[in-house]
Protein backbone atom coordinates (compact mmCIF):
# COMPACT_ATOMS: atom_id res chain seq x y z
CA UNK A 1 0.00 0.00 0.00
CA UNK A 2 1.74 3.35 -1.03
CA UNK A 3 0.61 4.73 2.96
CA UNK A 4 2.78 1.92 4.14
CA UNK A 5 5.38 2.20 2.02
CA UNK A 6 5.52 5.93 2.99
CA UNK A 7 5.64 4.92 6.45
CA UNK A 8 8.72 2.69 5.99
CA UNK A 9 10.64 4.57 3.81
CA UNK A 10 10.51 7.72 6.49
CA UNK A 11 11.41 4.79 9.24
CA UNK A 12 14.41 4.06 6.96
CA UNK A 13 15.20 7.95 6.48
CA UNK A 14 15.21 8.51 10.69
CA UNK A 15 17.74 5.26 10.75
CA UNK A 16 19.74 6.07 8.44
CA UNK A 17 20.16 9.89 9.41
CA UNK A 18 20.97 8.29 12.82
CA UNK A 19 23.65 5.56 11.99
CA UNK A 20 25.48 8.19 10.36
CA UNK A 21 26.16 10.08 13.60
CA UNK A 22 27.42 7.24 15.17
CA UNK A 23 30.72 6.09 14.75
CA UNK A 24 31.55 3.29 12.18
CA UNK A 25 30.73 0.14 13.14
CA UNK A 26 33.52 -2.37 11.76
CA UNK A 27 31.74 -5.71 12.21
CA UNK A 28 28.41 -7.09 12.90
CA UNK A 29 28.31 -7.43 16.53
CA UNK A 30 29.06 -3.52 16.83
CA UNK A 31 26.26 -2.41 14.09
CA UNK A 32 23.80 -4.60 16.08
CA UNK A 33 24.30 -3.14 19.23
CA UNK A 34 23.84 0.04 17.45
CA UNK A 35 20.65 -0.51 16.11
CA UNK A 36 19.23 -2.68 19.25
CA UNK A 37 20.01 1.08 20.73
CA UNK A 38 18.38 2.52 18.26
CA UNK A 39 15.42 0.34 18.59
CA UNK A 40 15.01 1.38 22.39
CA UNK A 41 15.73 5.25 21.82
CA UNK A 42 12.76 4.48 18.79
CA UNK A 43 10.51 3.06 21.21
CA UNK A 44 10.90 3.56 24.19
CA UNK A 45 12.62 7.07 24.63
CA UNK A 46 11.69 9.43 21.84
CA UNK A 47 8.25 10.70 22.09
CA UNK A 48 6.07 11.06 19.01
CA UNK A 49 4.29 13.92 17.71
CA UNK A 50 1.63 11.39 16.33
CA UNK A 51 0.70 9.81 19.81
CA UNK A 52 -0.03 12.96 22.25
CA UNK A 53 4.00 12.83 23.09
CA UNK A 54 3.78 9.16 24.12
CA UNK A 55 6.22 6.83 23.36
CA UNK A 56 5.16 4.08 20.96
CA UNK A 57 5.73 1.73 23.41
CA UNK A 58 3.38 3.31 25.89
CA UNK A 59 0.97 3.33 23.75
CA UNK A 60 1.45 0.10 23.05
CA UNK A 61 1.01 -1.23 26.32
CA UNK A 62 -2.14 1.24 27.05
CA UNK A 63 -4.78 -0.57 25.09
CA UNK A 64 -6.40 -3.51 25.99
CA UNK A 65 -4.93 -6.70 24.20
CA UNK A 66 -8.08 -8.73 22.25
CA UNK A 67 -8.25 -12.50 23.22
CA UNK A 68 -11.34 -14.94 22.87
CA UNK A 69 -13.68 -14.40 25.24
CA UNK A 70 -14.59 -17.23 27.79
CA UNK A 71 -17.72 -18.16 29.17
CA UNK A 72 -18.29 -18.02 32.91
CA UNK A 73 -17.32 -21.32 34.32
CA UNK A 74 -15.57 -22.66 31.00
CA UNK A 75 -12.36 -24.13 31.30
CA UNK A 76 -9.72 -23.91 28.71
CA UNK A 77 -8.19 -27.18 26.55
CA UNK A 78 -5.76 -27.41 24.60
CA UNK A 79 -4.43 -30.90 22.98
CA UNK A 80 -1.20 -31.26 20.70
CA UNK A 81 1.53 -33.64 19.55
CA UNK A 82 5.25 -33.15 19.66
CA UNK A 83 8.57 -35.11 20.25
CA UNK A 84 10.83 -34.27 22.98
CA UNK A 85 13.99 -32.64 22.16
CA UNK A 86 17.58 -34.31 23.24
CA UNK A 87 17.94 -32.73 25.67
CA UNK A 88 14.55 -34.03 27.15
CA UNK A 89 12.22 -31.31 27.02
CA UNK A 90 9.54 -30.19 25.11
CA UNK A 91 8.15 -26.28 24.51
CA UNK A 92 4.49 -25.05 25.11
CA UNK A 93 3.35 -21.42 24.62
CA UNK A 94 1.18 -20.66 27.41
CA UNK A 95 0.77 -17.39 28.78
CA UNK A 96 1.99 -15.41 25.49
CA UNK A 97 5.54 -17.36 26.22
CA UNK A 98 7.25 -19.76 25.46
CA UNK A 99 7.82 -22.42 28.57
CA UNK A 100 10.07 -25.53 28.35
CA UNK A 101 8.65 -28.81 29.79
CA UNK A 102 11.48 -31.00 31.73
CA UNK A 103 10.55 -34.69 30.58
CA UNK A 104 13.91 -36.02 31.30
CA UNK A 105 16.45 -37.36 28.66
CA UNK A 106 15.43 -40.82 28.95
CA UNK A 107 12.76 -39.86 26.87
CA UNK A 108 14.73 -38.05 24.26
CA UNK A 109 13.12 -38.15 20.52
CA UNK A 110 10.04 -39.57 21.45
CA UNK A 111 6.87 -38.56 19.98
CA UNK A 112 4.37 -37.40 23.05
CA UNK A 113 0.69 -36.01 23.30
CA UNK A 114 0.43 -32.94 25.66
CA UNK A 115 -3.27 -31.90 27.13
CA UNK A 116 -3.48 -28.21 28.75
CA UNK A 117 -6.71 -27.45 30.79
CA UNK A 118 -5.85 -23.86 32.07
CA UNK A 119 -2.55 -24.51 33.88
CA UNK A 120 -2.33 -28.42 34.10
CA UNK A 121 -0.15 -30.27 31.59
CA UNK A 122 -0.17 -34.15 31.01
CA UNK A 123 2.28 -35.22 28.97
CA UNK A 124 1.55 -38.77 27.63
CA UNK A 125 3.60 -41.28 25.84
CA UNK A 126 2.10 -40.90 22.13
CA UNK A 127 3.14 -44.71 21.14
CA UNK A 128 2.11 -46.65 24.79
CA UNK A 129 -0.69 -43.84 26.12
CA UNK A 130 1.78 -43.84 29.58
CA UNK A 131 1.48 -40.68 31.38
CA UNK A 132 4.93 -39.58 31.78
CA UNK A 133 5.02 -36.49 33.12
CA UNK A 134 2.60 -33.63 35.04
CA UNK A 135 3.42 -29.74 35.33
CA UNK A 136 1.71 -26.81 37.11
CA UNK A 137 2.90 -24.60 35.17
CA UNK A 138 4.22 -21.17 36.84
CA UNK A 139 3.83 -17.72 35.19
CA UNK A 140 6.92 -16.36 36.41
CA UNK A 141 9.11 -19.49 35.30
CA UNK A 142 10.36 -20.20 31.92
CA UNK A 143 11.69 -23.75 32.59
CA UNK A 144 8.93 -26.02 34.43
CA UNK A 145 9.97 -29.23 36.49
CA UNK A 146 7.96 -31.87 36.71
CA UNK A 147 5.10 -32.23 39.37
CA UNK A 148 6.22 -33.79 42.59
CA UNK A 149 3.85 -36.45 43.63
CA UNK A 150 3.99 -37.53 47.17
CA UNK A 151 6.01 -40.85 47.99
CA UNK A 152 3.48 -43.44 48.57
CA UNK A 153 5.36 -44.74 51.79
CA UNK A 154 6.38 -41.42 53.35
CA UNK A 155 3.29 -39.54 52.17
CA UNK A 156 6.34 -36.42 51.38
Amino acid sequence: HPQTQGKIERFHQTLKLWLARQPAAWTLEELNTQLREFQHIYNDQRPHRALNRRTPDATYRAIPKAVPKQLPGQEHFRARMDRIDQTGTVSLRYGGRLRHLGIGRAYKHEKVRILVKDNDVIVIHHDTAEIIAEFILDDSKDYQGKKKHPDPKTGV
